[in-house]
């Protein structure tokens, strides 16, 4: 978890890579919520056709990829790596799902799916510690 937090965080996101909608269909044009802990700590992304990624943390102008997984790669200047976890291809509007693939600790963060964009984000998580 603290991987995909600190990345999701503590960073803009951005992405690389050619695979664009093949896969990420159910994101698309939705809102897709990130919970990060059991205080209910999160934020929501949208991923928009073409690879273009934002966040309710305020993060734009961003891109995305997935090619098997979904790899966010922040800009240049953020002096971080690549990361690539999990999606969950098959999660409709409404659903959601647990992984640890974004973790390098075991920690589970909750996938949802919102269906449409508008909805009150949660509160953010506190960023780590250094």
């Amino acid at each position: 978890m603290k991987r995909f937090v600190t990345t999701a965080a503590a960073l803009g996101l951005m992405t690389s890579g050619a695979a664009f909608a093949d896969g990420m269909d159910n994101a698309v044009g939705n809102t897709v919520r990130i919970i990060v802990n059991d205080a209910g700590e999160g934020f929501d992304v949208y991923f928009d056709a073409g690879g273009v990624y934002s966040d309710s943390l305020g993060r734009t102008g961003a891109t995305w990829a997935f090619d098997e997984q979904l790899c966010i790669t922040p800009p240049p200047d953020a002096g971080a790596e690549t990361s690539c976890g999990p999606w969950n291809e098959d999660l409709d509007a409404g659903g959601s799902w647990q992984t640890d693939g974004w973790s390098d600790d075991g920690t589970m963060i909750t996938i949802s799916i919102l269906e449409g964009r508008g909805h009150d984000a949660p509160t953010p998580p506190t960023p780590p510690a250094e």
